[in-house]
């Protein structure tokens, strides 16, 4: 056991690749078309930095300059790209180094804070942690697909700022050691915003767990002494708070709340803050008992809106209240177990709709929590007398979640395999319908995309994104009156965007309509110039007319926004010169 606990990390680390390295081959899925291999920024590589420091994450076109800010998390989407264009092998080894990476980083923390609190088992207690956060099947959702990378990246650098933070001795050595974690800390929250909530999880544990901060005397407000340290805890807290500079100065002060954080828009502040002790207790469910795994729709269907207290929110507050006071209650007697439970729900304060977020609650935000929840459980066994009972429960456990974490990273592989796995968990969600019908589709199965079609439309008659999909399925199905209609009516509802228009171009290019698509196309570019499919689309419409200066022209546009584009490549090859 002794020789295990000196090569923890090697076995965090294989235990980290174990349930994820089938993601390693998955196609994009879910965000990852327009948010990564399809984003403007991220197709013009590493030649689009200075712009990816002041332009939204999701996408670099005008008319979306309000919106979230991750420049460090595109720039490595950007370097991808660079490098293997849209090949996704790339791409998802980078976050499974990430996550390997965070586990090692838990690992290594854990450690450090056992040592101030219970050396003779440090080395237990950081092994069980790195272990429980290597194979929580939480985690899944941040590592499985390709956009899940904000919470890989911003948890590194958190993590690796608060070890910064918590390493070291002597006065000579804090500043460097502060500006370091300043540093660190800056590009956590360049990676995800969220991230900015590490300062306060430095406040937490240098209070509950000072001899990990430096700190000789216990913080609180007894005596001289004691708020003396108390005052150093805050004061060092409020100077990592410096990291938050450079989101400002790149980003600017946000104005207002952007389209993608409405999830609650216009619902009453006192209905939002009676759903949040619910999703806290479904929270607090996902970490202890990882058993209901689903995308955001499928929480959406599960966690509804709370208006009034009732029995279902009583219950919900058991789960998690008790947990919150007993930690600041025991924080002197039980200071690990306190200051990891304390990080968890500290850590998902940002989540909780205090500033509205793009949804209602999801798997991947509980990354950076959940680091926390794993080094509480690991300080509340490690008290435990480590019998050959006790040793084998432990690695029983960290089997049981790998094999659920790699159950549902399958669920990931595709697709189709990831919204039939949904369909069951939210069967009348609007979303989880029309991307299972799009699966469909692109299988050819255009009779099994209807019926999920007609529900989303059904449900949600303005929802462009299931019209257009109707007018694909009713399109392969040799329907083309039907398909013009609901392509039409899609134009209708969304007369703003772009992709109606491109996908309406395409039928009428299938109908042999190529003056009528050339408009269609030209409406498109002048709504959404810096999407390189439509300049490609353009291009390949006036080659078929023969007009070989004009469709040059396009296809060099297409070319210029996006390198990679093999379409608009071979198309300009073709052309007679």
């Amino acid at each position: 056991m002794t020789g295990l606990l000196r090569r923890a990390w090697i076995l965090v680390a294989l235990v980290a690749i174990l349930p994820f390295a089938q993601t390693l081959p998955n196609p994009p899925v879910l965000d990852d078309g327009w948010v990564v291999v399809d984003n403007p920024l991220v197709q013009g590589g590493l030649r689009n930095a200075a712009r990816i420091l002041t332009a939204p994450y999701n996408y670099g076109g005008p008319g979306t300059t309000g919106g979230l800010f991750r420049p460090v998390t595109t720039l490595t989407f950007a370097a991808n790209y660079a490098l293997h264009g849209r090949s996704p092998f790339g791409y998802h080894l980078v976050n499974l180094l990430l996550h390997i990476a965070a586990s090692l980083l838990v690992l290594s923390l854990a450690r450090r804070l056992a040592e101030a609190t219970m050396p003779d088992r440090a080395p237990w207690v950081a092994l069980v942690a790195g272990l429980l956060f290597a194979v929580h099947p939480v985690h899944v959702e941040a590592v499985a697909p390709i956009v899940g990378r904000k919470e890989l990246l911003s948890t590194v650098f958190a993590l690796a700022a608060l070890l910064v933070a918590f390493s070291g001795r002597g006065a000579a050595r804090s500043l460097g050691r502060l500006a370091s974690s300043v540093g660190l800390g800056a590009l956590a929250i360049l990676s995800n915003e969220g991230a900015a909530v590490f300062p306060l999880l430095y406040g937490i544990v240098a209070v509950a767990v000072p001899g990990a901060a430096g700190i000789v005397d216990e913080p609180g407000f007894r005596d001289g002494k004691a708020r003396r340290a108390l005052l150093r805890a805050v004061a060092v807290a409020g100077l990592l708070l410096l990291s938050l500079v450079p989101y400002l100065v790149l980003r600017g002060m946000p104005r207002g709340v952007p389209l993608e954080a409405q999830w609650l828009a216009g619902v009453p502040r006192s209905t939002v803050t009676l759903t949040t002790g619910r999703i806290l207790a479904e929270y607090v469910r996902m970490l202890v008992f990882p058993g209901f795994l689903g995308t955001d729709f499928a929480y959406a269907a599960r966690v509804l809106l709370v208006p009034r207290m009732t029995l279902d929110l009583f219950l919900a507050l058991l789960v998690w209240v008790p947990l919150v006071v007993g930690s600041l209650l025991f924080l002197r007697r039980f200071p690990l177990p306190s200051a990891g439970i304390l990080w968890t729900f500290g850590a998902l304060l940002p989540v909780l709709h205090v500033i509205p977020i793009g949804v209602l609650m999801a798997e991947r935000l509980t990354y950076l929590p959940s680091a926390g929840f794993c080094i509480a459980a690991a300080a509340v066994i490690g008290s435990l007398r480590r019998t050959p009972l006790v040793v084998g429960a432990v690695f029983a456990l960290v089997g049981v979640l790998g094999v659920r974490s790699a159950v549902r990273a399958a669920d990931w592989r595709s697709d189709l395999a990831l919204w039939e796995s949904e369909l069951p968990k939210a069967p009348r969600d609007v979303v989880v319908n029309n991307n299972l019908a799009v699966a469909y589709s692109a299988r050819g199965e255009y009779a099994k995309a209807i019926p999920p079609l007609q529900t989303s439309i059904r449900v949600a008659p303005g929802y462009w994104r299931a019209h257009v999909n109707l007018g694909i399925a009713e399109q392969g199905l040799g329907r083309p009156d039907r398909a013009r209609d609901a392509y039409q009516q899609a134009i209708r509802i969304a007369p703003g965007l772009s992709d109606p228009f491109y996908f309406y171009a395409r039928f009428q290019t299938s109908q042999g309509d190529l003056g009528g698509a050339l408009a269609t196309l030209a409406q498109a570019r002048r709504l959404a110039p810096e999407q390189a499919r439509l300049a490609t689309a353009q291009g390949q419409n006036l080659a078929r007319l023969g007009r070989v200066d004009e469709a040059r022209a396009a296809f060099r546009a297409a070319l210029a926004i996006d390198p990679s584009d093999g379409d608009a490549r071979s198309g300009l090859a073709a052309l007679p010169p």
